[in-house]
């Protein structure tokens, strides 16, 4: 996702959750945000899905998010200004950075052995942050019929973006909320990254082993499904988290520019 959110997307959506449920928490409520002139309105029940994560205004104290993701064997350090959107990916074998205006890898681009730099530099922030990083401007909410996955009943909300905003403002998403915690547990999603069009296929992202830092759940386990027919089909990847460190002060700028032998991708 890029909005910033990109993902792959496999499968179909059904009607059952497409169509918008009856509004009974319609009433909005505003969060300032940290210009004094600025205020930006969510609608109750996201609110509530961000009171249950930790609250809003926690995270927006925070300037720095660091953290080690391990998938398939790699072990990577992600590190994110969480004011300005730069970010650093460090492998063994390469090294990923945004600078704010574009995407870098170093040594060069082949040392990067997935498709798309450009495409994967902020996708697991964004997966990991929801729904945090959902409350930035630009962002519509939609309360809509309940689902049921998995034997379990789930709160639905759909979220889809304003023209312009980030790199694929036609990608959406569903947040499957536990009714009892608030919680997601499950979110749904399409990628409109590569082709720019938008798509009714979803792919099922499920959030498990929820841990607590500075007030704030973030999951440890992050397992990709196929979904189809408003089923779970295989599992696509699975990611870990650890070493989670958030920081008020903003990380040390000069370490995301782009260094001399590194090579830029468009």
């Amino acid at each position: 996702m890029k909005h910033n959110l990109i993902f792959f997307a496999l499968g179909a959506v059904t009607l059952q959750f497409c169509q918008p449920a009856e509004n009974k928490n319609a009433e909005a409520l505003e969060v300032k945000t940290d210009t004094a002139a600025e205020q930006l309105t969510y609608p109750a029940y996201f609110s509530e899905v961000l009171e249950a994560h930790g609250g809003l205004a926690q995270w927006k104290q925070l300037g720095t998010m660091q953290y080690q993701l391990t998938n398939n064997g790699t072990t990577e350090t992600h590190l994110i200004d969480l004011k300005s959107r730069k970010d650093l990916v460090k492998a063994d074998n390469y090294t990923i950075g945004h600078d704010g205006e574009q995407v870098w890898v170093s040594p060069s681009k082949e040392a990067y052995p997935g498709k798309s730099a450009k495409f994967y530099h902020n996708l697991y922030f964004y997966f990991y942050a929801i729904p945090f990083v959902l409350a930035d401007p630009g962002v519509n909410y939609q309360q809509l019929e309940p689902l049921e996955l998995e034997g379990k009943r789930y709160n639905v909300i759909g979220v889809s973006f304003g023209e312009g905003i980030g790199d694929t403002p036609e990608d959406e998403y569903r947040l499957l909320i536990d009714p009892e915690t608030n919680r997601l547990d499950w979110l749904l999603y399409t990628v409109t990254f590569f082709d720019g069009q938008p798509s009714e296929k979803f792919n099922a992202l499920k959030y498990e082993d929820y841990q607590e830092q500075r007030g704030l759940l973030f999951p440890a386990k992050l397992t990709g499904y196929k979904y189809e027919n408003g089923k779970i089909g295989d599992v696509r990847y699975s990611v870990s988290i650890d070493s989670l460190q958030l920081k008020e002060e903003q990380p040390a700028q000069d370490q995301f520019n782009k260094p001399a032998q590194a090579e830029t991708e468009s």
